[in-house]
């Protein structure tokens, strides 16, 4: 077991980069030790499905600190590291490489990871989209791909099926509401960005739940409605919201 912090946060994105921060600027001097599951330092995630996805932004512009401000935080990062549990007796973290990270006070900012619906995993071809790998995977597909089957029709979902249109695939965006977003924007808003889908070539099917894939040699090759035929694709993205990592 390491030495303890006075402070040890799990989770190494916006949230826990923001406690460390808030620390030190309040005047904190305590051992501070941040840990991470990616390799990578904290980046900011709304650019993965619009401008990393697309090409516009490499890895390192979407790092929401430079290196030189993180180590002017004088905390301990560890990253790399996923955190497997916490020992609330001793005030323990274990992690995936075994090790056992001890502290007075520990903040959990863990975030989500990628919902996954049942019947839609487990062939080649189908993507989540939550961290820098995601999106660097899911552009080297989306690059060769022809038919995308987006599923889910909130706003990461939109986002990626606007956003795979751009870069010349025929997009289909599946979900259950009547339009796009309509929970997060409300009927007259989703209607019109119904409409600007629609504009843009995005073919859009609401009202509709996916309950299974179509493989062939271990690929994808569509989806399946709950009602109605099997909508083709040689690549799908599910977009369902996430779960408490």
């Amino acid at each position: 077991m390491s030495s303890p912090s006075d402070v040890l946060v799990v989770g190494a994105g916006a949230a826990g980069l923001a406690v460390v921060e808030s620390l030190r600027r309040k005047g904190y001097r305590g051992q501070i030790t941040l840990l991470g599951e990616e390799a990578g330092v904290p980046y900011d995630r709304p650019p993965l499905s619009k401008q990393v996805l697309a090409g516009t932004w490499d890895a390192e512009r979407t790092h929401l600190r430079t290196r030189d401000v993180l180590d002017s935080l004088d905390a301990e990062f560890v990253f790399g590291d996923r955190a497997l549990a916490l020992d609330a007796a001793t005030r323990t973290v274990h992690t995936e490489s075994g090790a056992e990270l001890a502290a007075e006070a520990i903040v959990l900012a863990t975030g989500l990871h990628a919902r996954r619906l049942p019947g839609l995993s487990g062939a080649a071809g189908v993507h989540v989209l939550r961290t820098l790998d995601d999106a660097a995977r899911l552009r080297g597909e989306l690059l060769e791909a022809d038919r995308v089957v987006v599923v889910g029709d909130g706003v990461l979902g939109a986002e990626i099926a606007a956003t795979a249109r751009l870069m010349g695939a025929t997009v289909t965006l599946a979900g259950p509401q009547a339009a796009p977003m309509q929970a997060q924007l409300g009927h007259e808003i989703a209607r019109l960005l119904a409409a600007l889908h629609i504009e843009h070539g995005v073919r859009l099917r609401p009202d509709t739940l996916v309950e299974a894939l179509d493989t062939a040699d271990g690929r994808v090759t569509g989806v399946r409605p709950v009602d109605g035929a099997t909508i083709p694709a040689d690549l799908v993205v599910s977009a369902v919201g996430g779960a408490p990592a």
